[in-house]
């Protein structure tokens, strides 16, 4: 029991960390607990004791946010109407999703009730499979709509990579349905089958791209959906490397 428990921590901790170099830092995972051998929570221990050097006992790049308006002005944390996020560690900047009420509305493109099909025409970035237009509910067209109107005063949207997405994932201690910081992300979609496409197509099978789900958090990691038939939740991003 003791050797599975530090494998099943050891991948874990591979599955969150393993990110390539970044021209930006990487922010704090939010985790604060720590463990014994046993998986039982242990007061985080100091330099040099027995399970020293885990992620519990270091905060480095805590998650900070700001509010930004239509045009991309900086709002207080207290406003109650933003239209973006920055990640003030990453530099990105993210679209705000609006109207959670179980009714999707393509009119508006951030409506938060809206699922795309996955779709890139290019095949410079599709990994050889396009995936569905669906009658022009798909990722591309999605993001194309933005950068027409030139949402926040940009037209560089795209979609997020699978890293990019994990950025924002907490990892440290929450309860279901909140591994995001809702009091910048509101509308998040939480449910347990809820999924945001990233840009990254598989490399073991094309026809499939990642996605991450912030139910818990804990599928950010291996989670995949099939390009030609799944529809999704997408939120777009701009800025950063």
């Amino acid at each position: 029991m003791r050797r599975f428990t530090i494998v099943i921590a050891v991948l874990f901790f591979i599955c969150i960390f393993s990110f390539p170099a970044l021209a930006w830092q990487v922010p704090d995972t939010g985790q604060t607990e720590c463990y014994d051998d046993q998986g039982r929570t242990i007061n985080c221990p100091e330099s040099g004791e027995h399970f020293s050097g885990q992620d519990g006992s270091y905060l480095i790049n805590p998650p900070s946010y700001t509010k930004l308006d239509e045009s991309g002005n900086i709002l207080s944390d207290s406003a109650e109407s933003w239209s973006m996020v920055k990640d003030n560690v990453t530099g990105l900047i993210w679209e705000k999703k609006t109207n959670k009420d179980d009714v999707s509305n393509y009119v508006d493109p951030h409506d938060a009730d809206n699922v795309y099909a996955w779709y890139d025409s290019n095949p410079q970035t599709n990994g050889g499979v396009a995936g569905l237009y669906n009658n022009g509910k798909n990722t591309e067209v999605f993001i194309a709509e933005l950068n027409s109107a030139e949402f926040g005063g940009f037209d560089d949207w795209r979609m997020p990579s699978k890293l990019e997405l994990k950025t924002i994932v907490i990892y440290g201690p929450h309860s279901p349905g909140a591994a995001i910081n809702k009091s910048f992300f509101p509308n998040t979609q939480y449910g347990s089958h809820e999924y945001y496409w990233s840009k990254n197509s598989s490399a073991a099978n094309a026809r499939y791209a990642w996605y991450v789900y912030f139910y818990d958090g804990s599928d950010a990691c291996d989670s995949y959906g099939e390009k030609e038939y799944d529809s999704r939740y997408v939120r777009a991003v701009r800025g950063g490397s």
